[in-house]
């Protein structure tokens, strides 16, 4: 059973995937189980590869490069939880990813897809930290589940490259590019020091896991791609383009403020 589930996983090119009891999850969000009209028994954790290389010149975070990660999660439900329920006929499945009612971090690692780094990322040995995490969760037990993987006993090099090399802001990077409003002078500085105008990807560069990452199989993450963003770029998109991009969640405002900041000296 479990080989048919990781079959099915493969062919979506999600090779990280691997099956967990339910009851070994950390439930954060329980009330997002209660239209599920059957139990959870098993939680099937997978990780979704994004990386492609060979585009130094960015100034957004990598996982923002490519269109929004939850449009791919959409079209994967809609092929995945089909071929799942014909396959077992007589179970349930949903699939969760970034609203999830566990921890899926800390899913991941007790399902051995990777181990915990000290960045708070979970350190893949196939992919680095470069994925998504998601989880399909059903009443189905499959066969040969583990409790807990031994690598979740695993921890990162403890070389410390992630903390060392976090710029020591008044907050953490990612967050201050994605902060609403006016910037203060001191914000808006550090904005323009670093060059990035959403997101960070400062401790995923050092780590030693990310030096043999390799690139994502998954084509949706190769396809209209915009590694630098300008202010002439962004007005030019219409509201469908912009929606279908990481950052926008923010509204466009927040963006182009950003972008600004690299043309206006008025802060």
């Amino acid at each position: 059973m479990i080989d048919i589930l990781k079959r099915v996983f493969t062919e979506e090119h999600l090779l990280l995937c691997e099956a967990l009891p339910f009851s070994a999850c950390s439930l954060i969000a329980p009330h997002k189980l209660k239209w599920l009209d059957f139990e959870v028994r098993s939680a099937i954790i997978f990780a979704i590869p994004y990386l492609v290389k060979g585009e130094e010149k960015r100034n957004v975070s990598r996982y923002a490069v490519s269109r929004d990660y939850h449009l791919y999660v959409s079209q994967l439900q809609e092929r995945l939880l089909p071929r799942l329920a014909s396959l077992f006929p007589d179970a349930h499945f949903v699939l969760f990813a970034d609203n999830s009612p566990i921890d899926e971090r800390d899913a991941a690692v007790k399902a051995g897809i990777g181990v915990m780094g000290k960045n708070g990322l979970v350190l893949t040995e196939k992919y680095g930290s470069y994925v998504f995490l998601g989880e399909v969760l059903t009443d189905l037990v499959p066969q040969n589940i583990g409790a807990i993987r031994e690598l979740a006993s695993g921890v990162c090099h403890n070389c410390s490259a992630c903390q060392t090399a976090c710029p020591k802001l008044s907050c953490c990077l990612s967050e201050l590019t994605q902060k609403k409003g006016t910037l203060s002078s001191e914000e808006a500085n550090e904005i323009r020091s670093l060059g990035s105008v959403w997101g960070c990807d400062v401790c995923q560069e050092v780590c030693p896991y990310n030096n043999a990452a390799e690139e994502t199989p998954i084509s949706f993450f190769r396809e209209y791609r915009l590694p630098y963003l300008t202010k002439s770029l962004l007005v030019g998109m219409t509201d469908e383009e912009f929606s279908c991009r990481a950052y926008a969640w923010r509204k466009r405002d927040t963006i182009l403020r950003n972008l600004e900041l690299f043309e206006s000296e008025s802060y």
